[in-house]
């Protein structure tokens, strides 16, 4: 009887212990990972068709900063003599899920999937649903 207490004693022991060295899921809010650093499109669709993105579109990238404003840089290689960068403010939803950017060209809003290695922009213009998936850049 002494062997199997003892033998129960080192199960929940060993239990205690392996559940105690269990890593615990850390979330990182959505406003850290959006401004860790910045983002290029790798991908866009509209209604679920895929776009292919021009050379001159591949290597724009967006930065969003702590301070609520973003610029959306144009690359080494411009699509039109007139493009520039774009400046403007962002914020988020309390949950973290909807983005809010303003800028010249208007107000944005979007639903957003992010984490650290993905972000997902989806938005609605003109009855077409936009599908942007950005990746660090």
């Amino acid at each position: 009887m002494r062997t199997i207490s003892h033998v129960i004693i080192v199960i929940f022991g060993i239990t205690v212990a392996l559940s105690a060295c269990q890593k615990e899921k850390v979330t990182i809010p959505a406003k850290e990972i959006l401004t860790f650093g910045s983002w290029k499109v790798a991908s866009y669709k509209i209604n679920d068709a895929e776009i292919v993105l021009m050379d001159c579109q591949k290597d724009n990238y967006i930065t969003f900063r702590t301070d609520g404003t973003y610029t959306d840089y144009v690359g080494d290689i411009t699509c039109s003599i007139s493009e520039k960068n774009i400046n403007g403010t962002w914020s988020l939803s309390a949950d973290g899920k909807i983005l809010t950017m303003e800028s010249l060209q208007g107000i944005q809003t979007a639903s957003l999937e992010i984490s650290k290695s993905k972000m997902i922009i989806t938005m609605t213009a003109d009855g077409d649903i936009n599908v942007m998936t950005c990746v660090p850049y």
